[in-house]
């Protein structure tokens, strides 16, 4: 079974990276659609991490039954 704790670790590496992007971003007033855009993938992905998150602990759970 893969390790799904250094996965999500990765995940939320790369959120942060995009995170770190998105801010950057958003102090410049030419980049509103590059910034909305990012915004909209970081809630995806955030919706996907707690999806992940929850599946991971529902498996466990499973298991020790």
């Amino acid at each position: 079974m893969p390790d799904l704790h250094d996965i999500m670790a990765h995940l939320a590496d790369a959120i942060a990276v995009v995170r770190v992007s998105q801010r950057s971003l958003s102090h410049l007033e030419v980049a509103y659609d590059e910034e909305s855009f990012l915004r909209k993938g970081l809630a995806a992905l955030d919706a996907v991490y707690t999806e992940i998150d929850f599946a991971s602990i529902a498996l466990f759970k499973k298991g020790q039954h």
